[in-house]
């Protein structure tokens, strides 16, 4: 009932806004309308933070031929959304043509929606903070190598809704529940950390988080240096080889940056990028996933589109503005970056990029060799790669050696240096553990060749 209401307000909202565009006699506009509640409770160093809020706003593109203006207003009063009309107008008429507009969407229907847990809406502090105490339990441990834990729970639901004068008039909501715990551990003269998590679109069980983050952060105590440096296949668990495929097919993929030739991928259409196994979609209708909707941040029908069959690269991904100008329609990858996206113009970026699973789990592919380097966690630096040429040199403070089949022991920090687009063709093994995760890519377990390691 809270969700159905809130999705009839915002969808009335981005009605009357277009109401009071025609009366300002402005023909073409699109009215983006979010309203977002996000509670969330953290636990540091003996203190615990309350945060309880309501997240709305509205973004308006007007367009006068080809000139275009942006303006936003926080709430939803009328005389703010008149207001923003006028100064987008205002802006439009100022700005350069741009020849390549083609105008807003028409006359859309939305797409599958994901999960909706109408439960996580009564969720309070109160409620959330019994979620913490549970997780800060598992922490207060009698062990003096551990020392520091920080805690976050919390949830976050609403949805947004777009209208436009062509037709359009479309909604999405989202419920989201998550926690989690950093751990940070020290011995042995060495300082280690380490988190878990969980998130989804319904209430999630937390318990164990506090305690798989605890025994990461002390499995790494104890490292040892590598000592030499060494071009070997490097093992990286799911999470990590998510960041770094995320990397590099966020830049990629974007289809903008092929129009504007500015991509490293755009002469790699129907060619193959990768090995033959290799299977990656861009799906945004898997119920389950936190990032799916039902539009896209223009109000286009999101689906599911193939980027890369059998390593052969199939697609790039597109909004409203850059589809029609390379010869295609919207993939419905236009997005509005956080935390407050009415605040933002739509831009490229993937729905949920997904890899299809291969045959050897984790311990599976950490047996299959006589010397190798498993990376988790966060590597540092992964940002500041070159995504041009692709080559990337990022340091990794959780690895361990592998030898014969089996980790030996924890790495002091050690550097890992290639190139993106180079690993892609010498992925050896796709894992069969994929975990949920709240990134652009979701992968399994991967196996490189050719990475330099030092350390």
């Amino acid at each position: 009932m809270v969700l159905e209401k809130l999705r009839s307000e915002i969808l009335e909202v981005a009605d009357l806004a277009l109401k009071y565009a025609k009366d300002m006699s402005i023909q073409t506009a699109e009215a983006y309308i979010i309203k977002n509640s996000l509670t969330e409770v953290k636990y540091s160093k003996g203190k615990t933070e309350c945060r309880d809020g309501m997240l709305q706003g509205i973004g308006i593109r007007v367009a006068e031929g080809k000139k275009v203006g942006f303006a936003t207003c926080a709430g939803f009063a009328a005389d703010s959304i008149k207001s923003t009309l006028v100064n987008a107008h205002k802006i439009a008429k100022n700005r350069p043509e741009d020849p390549r507009f083609s105008g807003f969407i028409s006359e859309s229907k939305p797409g599958k929606e994901g999960i909706l847990d109408t439960n996580i809406t009564e969720l309070d502090s109160e409620t959330l903070v019994d979620h913490l105490v549970g997780l800060v339990k598992e922490t207060d441990i009698d062990d003096q190598r551990l020392v520091g834990a920080d805690i976050e729970v919390g949830t976050q639901w609403g949805g947004f809704a777009v209208a436009t004068t062509e037709g359009c008039l479309v909604s999405s909501l989202n419920t989201a529940h998550y926690g989690t715990v950093y751990s940070v551990a020290m011995g042995q003269g060495e300082r280690s950390t380490a988190f878990d998590f969980k998130v989804g679109r319904t209430i999630q069980d937390l318990s164990g988080l506090g305690t798989n983050a605890i025994n990461k952060s002390f499995k790494h105590l104890g490292s040892k240096p590598l000592g030499e440096s060494l071009k070997i296949p490097t093992i990286w668990e799911p999470l990590t080889a998510s960041m770094l495929l995320s990397t590099t097919f966020q830049v990629g993929l974007n289809g903008g940056t092929v129009v504007e030739r500015q991509n490293p991928l755009m002469h790699k259409l129907n060619e193959q990028i990768a090995s033959k196994d290799f299977q990656l979609n861009d799906d945004g209708t898997i119920p389950t996933k936190i990032s799916s909707e039902a539009i896209d941040a223009e109000g286009t029908t999101i689906g599911k589109t193939e980027i890369v069959k059998d390593g052969v690269l199939k697609s790039f991904l597109f909004d409203n503005f850059y589809g029609p100008i390379f010869g295609t329609k919207s993939t419905g990858n236009a997005q509005r970056n956080e935390p407050t996206r009415y605040e933002n113009m739509p831009a490229i970026s993937p729905n949920k990029l997904v890899l299809q699973p291969g045959t050897k789990n984790l311990n599976e592919q950490i047996a299959a060799y006589d010397k190798a380097i498993f990376i988790e966690g966060f590597p540092m630096g992964m940002g500041h790669s070159n995504m041009i040429t692709g080559d990337f040199s990022i340091t990794a403070t959780n690895a361990y050696l592998v030898e014969k089949g089996e980790i030996v022991h924890p790495l002091k920090p050690v550097s890992i240096a290639g190139n993106f687009f180079e690993s892609l063709m010498k992925i050896q093994h796709i894992g069969s553990d994929p975990v949920d995760l709240p990134f652009p890519l979701e992968s399994s377990t991967l196996t490189i060749d050719g990475h330099t390691i030092s350390g």
